[in-house]
């Protein structure tokens, strides 16, 4: 207990020190990592699913199969209308990561001012006899600049390597419904792509032959 009672006053003094735009800092890494770790989890419980109970290719066989009789025309509607949840539903919150991932070092920057302007204010009422006056200043602008790339270097990376999994996982979908069409309608050749549809969305799908 004594260890995290240390931790959690190391931590009220870097906020302390490093001002308004550290303690906002603070709050967008939380959410940021909160995400990640909340995308993982669906992405891990996306693959979970696909060996073995209910997921979006299970929903996708059960639903072609309910269209079958009513030819191939049918067929893409249905692959559309179950593709397009997914699709959102696995995108879900990635902007929101990228976005503070930007957003940190531009909050960065501005708590570098911040600081720098502090230390003239110092100088300009104590002159430079006195550095021990100014470190004060040089301290805020030197933690908030580490601050925001620490939280900014690692979303960006994790950023980019959810997405790349989101687009793994939607290209497993498409492959299995382009499957399913071309072995219920022989002669068919359909391509379902996750390109943006009429009435579909902006994660939406197109089945075309």
């Amino acid at each position: 207990m004594e260890r995290v009672g240390d931790v959690a006053n190391e931590v009220w003094y870097l906020l302390l020190q490093g001002g308004w735009v550290m303690l906002i800092l603070f709050l967008l890494g939380q959410v940021g990592w909160f995400l990640v770790v909340e995308r993982w989890w669906t992405y891990r419980s996306e693959g979970k699913a696909s060996r073995g109970g209910p997921n979006v290719e299970a929903e996708l066989e059960r639903g072609l199969a309910s269209v079958r009789g009513q030819g191939e025309r049918a067929m893409k509607k249905k692959a559309r209308e179950i593709l397009a949840p997914g699709s959102h539903r696995l995108h879900r919150h990635l902007g929101t990561i990228a976005a503070i991932s930007a957003a940190a070092p531009m909050l960065g920057l501005a708590g570098t001012v911040g600081g720098v302007m502090a230390t003239f204010d110092v100088i300009t009422i104590y002159g430079i006899g006195n550095p021990g006056m100014m470190a004060g200043g040089i301290a805020e602008a030197l933690m908030v600049t580490e601050a925001a790339l620490v939280i900014a270097l690692p979303l960006m990376v994790l950023h980019d390597r959810l997405h790349a999994r989101a687009e793994r996982i939607e290209a497993g979908w498409t492959e299995r419904a382009t499957q399913l069409i071309r072995a219920a309608v022989p002669g068919a050749n359909p391509v379902v792509s996750n390109e943006p549809d009429e009435g579909v969305g902006n994660h939406g799908y197109t089945v075309q032959v």
